[in-house]
């Protein structure tokens, strides 16, 4: 079947334009991701004591299960991407339709091993109670987040950047909606459901978008071109598909339990231990769109590049992410250095001061963290692109001793101030970062051009 230039064209360029035209959305939309879990805790705030610091550890707990589920249905962006630049549509939609299937399937082993892990993290703690409300309601919904990454990576690995953008913040929107009417309630109708509503609101907005995107992905017009409606079910075709992502998977399973484990040092030292990684972790989640979305534009455009054979842009692009990076650094300086109390103005008043007052110690380690991780993501984005997984599964072997270690030896045995916490990570993204750029330009593009077309 011939096909039109219009539906085959890649988006093979490396510059900065570009890079900021394909990113814009994708920050749209995750800005308001962040903004929405940024509201969250503002009215978790004003309905409980504990409720920001137990929606925010229950969090990093189910990052455990969902990450790693996540890393894997990605590979779906870097494949659709492939595909589109060699023109190869049709098997866009039985890759996506394998990484759906595993998406559902990843329930039978995140929710049991959520029920165990939930009963070590929060035993003994200030937020047991409140903390395994939050994270129980969200182990059911666990598969949702690698489903809602499959879907979208058809879209997004095409470069259709504005339709995701719409109806993610659609999305969000009705998230926001629920969470106030779930948390608060509204007499003789709705029950306060206080934290468990938080967690409930979550995964209802997130279900309802993955059905509407399933919808749309089994269209007429997709089902012909890009072969959205062949669905079996192919253990062969669902391993090579997930094979190259299950090395990223135990990069983030490492990367998430040496951070639960540095979290759980930090919530049983109590007061103000607990303050800083939770406003320093809630500040970073509302700016963490601007990082991941530099990362998802790279993995919509390198592996267009790569597909289309012109490896001289991925330098350019690696140029353009730079410049683009000190760029939003420079912007960041305004909210956190410059006027870093106007973050804290919407908390409940019983706690904004004290809020005020810590997040003053730790604004400037909070900027440094956000770009360290912008230019480690975006390094380790280029590496996905082309396959070249085995420096990020050494570099996860060892995660501990870049997480966990400093952490416990500077803070618990040294008695280091608690806000050296996001000095410390700051470090562990700036060594990442330059790891990964090391290996990158050992590689060989006859060798990376063997992977990208195997």
């Amino acid at each position: 079947m011939q096909i039109s230039a219009s539906f085959s064209r890649p988006v093979a360029r490396g510059d900065l334009k570009n890079l900021i035209r394909i990113s814009f959305p994708l920050m749209l939309f995750l800005f308001c991701e962040a903004l929405t879990t940024f509201c969250e805790r503002i009215f978790l705030s004003h309905h409980s004591a504990h409720g920001v610091h137990s929606s925010l550890n229950a969090t990093y707990l189910a990052y455990i299960f969902q990450n790693p589920c996540m890393a894997i249905s990605a590979m779906a962006q870097v494949f659709v991407g492939l595909y589109q630049g060699s023109g190869e549509l049709r098997r866009m939609g039985p890759c996506v339709w394998q990484l759906i299937w595993f998406s559902l399937l990843s329930i039978f082993i995140t929710l049991p091993l959520s029920f165990w892990g939930a009963s070590l993290y929060f035993k003994n703690t200030l937020i047991q109670q409140s903390g395994m409300e939050y994270f129980m309601i969200l182990s059911w919904g666990n598969f949702l987040y690698p489903l809602n990454i499959a879907l979208t990576s058809f879209y997004l690995g095409r470069g259709k950047t504005l339709f995701v953008t719409f109806l993610m913040i659609m999305t969000y929107a009705l998230d926001l909606l629920l969470s106030w009417l779930l948390i608060f309630g509204i007499q003789g109708i709705i029950p306060a459901l206080g934290i468990r509503g938080a967690a409930l609101a979550k995964c209802l907005s997130l279900g309802l978008f993955c059905i509407f995107f399933f919808v749309a992905f089994l269209a007429k017009k997709n089902r012909m071109v890009y072969g959205t409606g062949c669905w079996q079910f192919s253990p062969k075709l669902l391993w090579s598909y997930i094979k190259p992502g299950l090395v990223r998977a135990f990069g983030y399973l490492s990367a998430r339990i040496w951070w639960v484990a540095t979290s759980y040092v930090i919530i049983r030292k109590g007061a103000l231990y607990l303050d800083v990684q939770t406003i320093g972790g809630t500040i970073i989640t509302f700016f963490v769109f601007l990082t991941n979305g530099i990362y998802r534009s790279i993995l919509t455009i390198a592996p267009n590049l790569l597909g289309a054979k012109n490896y001289s842009e991925i330098w350019k692009l690696l140029r353009s992410f730079v410049i683009y990076i000190l760029i939003i650094g420079g912007l960041l300086t305004i909210p956190l250095l410059m006027f870093p109390q106007s973050l804290m103005y919407f908390f409940d008043p019983s706690s904004r001061e004290s809020f005020e007052t810590t997040f003053r110690t730790i604004n400037h380690w909070i900027w440094l963290y956000l770009i360290a991780v912008a230019l480690q993501m975006s390094l380790c984005g280029l590496l996905v692109a082309v396959r070249d997984l085995k420096i990020q599964l050494y570099c996860s072997s060892f995660n501990f001793l870049l997480t966990f270690v400093p952490v416990y030896l500077a803070i618990e045995l040294a008695g280091w101030q608690p806000d050296k916490l996001w000095l410390i990570m700051a470090v562990d993204n700036i060594i990442l970062g330059l790891i990964f750029f090391y290996r990158f330009r050992q590689r060989k593009w006859e060798e990376i051009q063997a992977l990208t077309t195997a």
